[in-house]
């Protein structure tokens, strides 16, 4: 028989009952709902922020844009420019660059995009003038220039087995002499001795200056600079009151160490050359512009950190010197198109072979030295009919782009504003 309850009993414990069921109910609602909950938080992917790696470069007048990685090393490039201009600057975010006034420089990219523009200046096209003039023995090939006014003078020195006619034919060459004249030096160019006659005078081997000894009796090098020199101050073209200063290239760097010291120039500049002992005594200000893989045998890694090492010999006894070393830099397509006598059609179809053959790796980096490329060419001309189009000058002209872009032994271009700016203030 089931329990009953009846009157007030019922009622009262009716309410009691009432009262404990609705507390189990809003107990297994809490329970309920707070399993729910913990179970919606479980299913809810956490979402994490995309993490940006890379970012833009845009270069207007030039080349370079792409995307590039946080840290990646970029290099920018100007736009080809004629007789009648040299490369001015790069405006917009110069902070980041290695020259803001070189018309080829790099960066470290940073975590933001970037931009610059190249703008470039209009000169008067500058024409070398050209004799024959007496030096100590025999008739001297010269080729000058001084623009009015001039505030001082720059003997422009060739390296081995060069001559006076092949530096101021080299496309490189051309370029430094064109802003130095513009930023108001009169240039001279002559060559060695043995250049002139074809004689190897001291037995080395080699056709090129005779660095030492230091002498301008009994040395013919020095004595030559010396008569072309008071040539130029007999004829009033210039005057003993200008600054001197000499620039050289390899065996010419070496040269423009001792000479300029010998002379008591102003300042030096020695490109891919060490400059040897001269660091030892020299008191004239000397700047080293190397090449990160010069692959000479008298240069190389080891000439390199000789000529990093002379430079701070130099400072540590008191005489201003300086160093810079090109790095080496990816080729574009219209890197070829720079001297004007390659289309940038021409110029991209060369590229495009190049690196259809392998020749460039990922990132446009030519890989090893040019002869690699050469050997291959030799040996089957046909398989390169862009390159075999070409005349023998543009090959050449080709050929010396790509040790340029390697950073191999070559006179190069890519710090002219620092070569300017050393031989205007030296250390200041």
């Amino acid at each position: 028989m089931p329990f009953k309850l009846t009157g007030s009993h019922s009622v009262i414990k009716n309410k009691k009952l009432m009262r404990v069921l609705l507390t189990a109910f809003v107990l297994i609602s809490i329970i309920s709902c707070t399993s729910c909950s913990k179970s919606s938080d479980t299913l809810t992917p956490i979402v994490t922020p995309p993490t940006t790696d890379s970012f833009s470069v845009a270069v207007n007048n030039g080349y370079g844009s792409g995307k590039y990685k946080i840290g990646d090393t970029v290099h920018i490039f100007s736009i080809a420019y004629g007789d009648n201009q040299v490369f001015d600057k790069w405006s917009g975010d110069v902070t980041y660059l290695d020259g803001p006034g070189e018309w080829h420089t790099w960066f470290i990219m940073p975590n933001k995009n970037v931009s610059f523009t190249g703008a470039l200046k209009s000169i008067t096209p500058v024409t070398l003038q050209f004799e024959q003039i007496r030096g100590r023995d025999r008739m001297k090939p010269v080729y000058y220039y001084f623009p009015a006014g001039h505030k001082g003078f720059i003997y422009l020195l060739h390296g081995t087995s060069g001559t006076a006619q092949n530096l101021v034919n080299s496309f490189e060459f051309v370029q430094l002499y064109k802003e130095l004249i513009n930023d108001g030096f009169g240039i001279i160019v002559t060559e060695s001795e043995e250049s002139t006659t074809g004689i190897d005078a001291n037995a080395d081997g080699k056709i090129r200056w005779l660095v030492t000894p230091a002498d301008s009796v009994n040395n013919i090098d020095y004595a030559n600079i010396k008569i072309i020199t008071d040539t130029f101050y007999n004829r009033g073209i210039t005057n003993r009151s200008k600054l001197r200063y000499c620039v050289g290239m390899s065996n010419g760097g070496n040269f423009a160490a001792y000479l300029s010291d010998y002379f008591k120039y102003k300042a030096a500049v020695s490109y891919c050359a060490p400059a040897g002992v001269a660091s030892l005594t020299t008191v004239t200000p000397l700047q080293f512009c190397m090449a990160r893989f010069d692959n000479n045998e008298n240069v190389g890694p080891t000439g390199n950190a000789a000529a990093l090492s002379n430079s701070q010999l130099i400072t540590s006894r008191g005489y201003c010197s300086k160093y810079f070393i090109k790095e080496r830099a990816p080729l574009y397509a219209e890197r070829f198109a720079r001297r004007g006598d390659i289309t940038i059609t021409k110029s991209t179809a060369v590229f495009n072979e190049l690196k259809s053959k392998g020749f460039l790796d990922s990132k446009n980096y030519f890989k090893g030295y040019i002869d690699v490329f050469t050997t291959a060419y030799q040996a089957s001309p046909t398989s390169f009919p862009e390159y075999n189009s070409l005349t023998i000058l543009q090959r050449l002209f080709v050929n010396e782009q790509i040790s340029i872009s390697v950073s191999d032994h070559h006179i190069y271009s890519d710090y002219n504003k620092a070569t300017i700016k050393f031989l205007n203030t030296q250390c200041l």
